[in-house]
């Protein structure tokens, strides 16, 4: 049974109305003042409609909510001091969902398990920051936790907190949960939904992930990767393969679809800089993103098992893995690699080498027979040796009974996409060659030999997501010289090519350098300039000029380069 009802009752006299009493409790620190003679009733109360209205932008400015992976709490529960009794609280959802864990164990006036519901002081600044409701993702001990609370807002109105256990891994109660995502993100009156897990790592990460399939159509891959992003490098056990399948198999439903327009106030980007150790790679990534994946990588075929003892299996032309393995030999000719096996620790190491060595043969000729050339595929048996769990528990030894895939070698890709960002580094330019890619040096140097033909319009800088030209400023400026330019040199024609970093998705920094450019293009035609002089037009996030895990190269790539033709 609970032993609260929505934390309140102080003040409890026999029957449902209060009479002569000055102040009435409803909160930890919410009163309701009564004038004399007059009666308040327990029911009508916990009926009214709490009236929060404040907005998703209000809080995203309000907790500075950078990107998914920014933390309003960190692991002990410091930051944002009103919401202390939560833990690694991070957005989903700016204003509507937020994850994270509850602040037991580091809590430092009520300490207690890690494995409980939210603390009191977390309940009630859930409820004062304005938030509808909080999910406790597991059922241990939320018999003893309060249902909700109500509380005096930072708006000043009347604010209501439910309270409610979900099962993360049921089907039925996700639904429950996106529903409620649902409705606050689509009705003003209802606020955030907070759901919460013990750490804030894998239960409220896997739900994360859900509701960024669901309102921000993440891919499958996107959302795999946002789940071990969150984790906080807590990602390596053998069991969480089973959530990462989870969230793969998701499928959104069409009653939670939002508008475009919405969906783009309320969804918050992944971090500029990825840290690609952090990140999970299976063997699909070398078939979807070929790209992502470097020279020297090792890539576990985690649906490739081996009993103990075992050196073969069953149906391997039907493997998954196998299956993704052949594809990615097919779809690149240059792919060479090496099938490495491993097992556990258990019994002899002369022993382990010769059955590892075995095992990386059954798939090996299992290749051969298919018909691939033995110059692209050797193999190699490794034993014991570097174990990717621990081999004291039998559960997590089966792990390291494995086939690794080593990329010899590989189509050389753009590199500009999802994990491995150093592919960036073999594209910059030096000091020295960024110097002189400058409009502004062009205009100085125009008369000299060995110039190029394709320049940046220096420090002509767009706000982040925005597409309107400044109206002042050096970048402005530069900009009036290249109309002057034109106008005076009337035999040269000028591509205008846009492009961005390597934050957020694809296709929108495709679609946003392209509205770059041609605001560009518009206002040289609106100072005169001949359309049919004229060509523009978006790359997105490719051929960077500076190394993307910088803010410095960010900053760099995020430009208008254009390219001088004569007729």
């Amino acid at each position: 049974m609970h032993n609260h009802l929505l934390a309140i009752l102080l003040f409890v006299f026999t029957g449902a109305g209060f009479a002569q009493v000055d102040t009435v409790k409803i909160g930890l620190e919410a009163y309701i003042l009564l004038e004399e003679g007059e009666e308040l009733d327990i029911d009508s109360l916990l009926k009214v409609e709490p009236r929060i209205a404040l907005t998703y932008d209000f809080y995203k400015k309000r907790y500075v909510e950078t990107d998914l992976m920014y933390k309003i709490t960190d692991n002990k529960g410091n930051g944002f001091d009103s919401l202390y009794g939560t833990r690694n609280m991070r957005p989903i959802l700016h204003g509507v969902a937020y994850r994270g864990g509850a602040n037991n164990y580091y809590h430092k006036l009520d300490k207690r398990n890690n494995h409980n519901p939210i603390p009191l002081d977390g309940m009630h600044g859930l409820c004062q920051e304005g938030f509808s409701k909080g999910i406790y993702l597991y059922r241990e001990n939320f018999e003893y936790s309060p249902i909700g609370d109500t509380c005096n807002c930072i708006d000043s109105t009347l604010s209501r907190l439910e309270y409610e256990q979900r099962d993360y891994y049921d089907s039925v109660h996700v639904y429950d949960m996106l529903k409620s995502t649902f409705e606050s993100a689509t009705m003003p009156e209802v606020g955030p939904v907070y759901l919460h897990c013990w750490n804030g790592w894998h239960a409220s990460g896997f739900i994360g992930a859900v509701i960024l399939k669901q309102f921000c159509d993440y891919s499958s891959w996107d959302a795999v990767n946002y789940w071990d992003l969150g984790t906080d490098g807590a990602n390596t056990s053998p069991r969480y393969q089973t959530q990462r399948e989870r969230i793969k198999d998701f499928e959104s439903y069409p009653e939670f679809e939002i508008s475009d327009s919405l969906q783009e106030c309320l969804c918050p980007p992944l971090p500029e800089n990825i840290d690609s150790t952090q990140l999970h790679i299976e063997m699909e990534h070398l078939v979807v993103v070929p790209e992502a994946i470097p020279i020297g990588f090792h890539i576990v075929l985690y649906n490739v098992k081996f009993g103990s003892g075992k050196t073969s299996f069953s149906n391997i032309s039907r493997n998954e893995d196998i299956v993704y393995l052949k594809t990615a030999l097919d779809n690149d000719p240059n792919l060479i690699i090496e099938v490495g096996g491993y097992t556990d620790n258990s019994g002899s190491h002369a022993k382990n080498v010769t059955i590892s060595k075995q095992r990386a043969k059954f798939v090996y000729d299992h290749l051969i027979e298919s018909g691939y050339s033995p110059d692209r595929v050797t193999y190699q048996g490794y034993g014991p040796a570097k174990p990717i769990y621990s081999n004291r528990y039998k559960s997590t030894r089966e792990g390291n009974r494995r086939i690794e895939i080593k990329i010899i070698n590989k189509t050389t890709h753009s590199g500009d996409k999802l994990v491995d960002e150093k592919g960036y580094d073999k594209d910059v330019k030096t000091d020295a060659e960024l110097k002189t890619s400058y409009l502004s040096y062009f205009f100085v140097h125009q008369d000299d030999e060995g110039m190029g033909s394709t320049f940046i319009i220096d420090s002509l800088a767009f706000a982040s997501g925005s597409f309107d030209l400044p109206t002042s400023g050096y970048g402005y400026d530069n900009l009036n010289q290249l109309v002057q330019y034109l106008k005076d040199k009337k035999g040269v024609k000028a591509n205008i090519n846009g492009y961005t970093d390597s934050s957020g998705i694809d296709e929108k920094n495709q679609a946003l350098s392209e509205s770059r450019a041609k605001a560009v293009y518009d206002y040289l035609i609106a100072q005169g300039i001949a359309p049919e002089r004229l060509i523009y037009k978006g790359y997105g996030s490719a051929k960077p000029i500076a190394p993307n895990r910088y803010l410095w190269g960010r900053d760099i790539n995020r430009r208008i380069e254009v390219a001088f033709m004569r007729d």
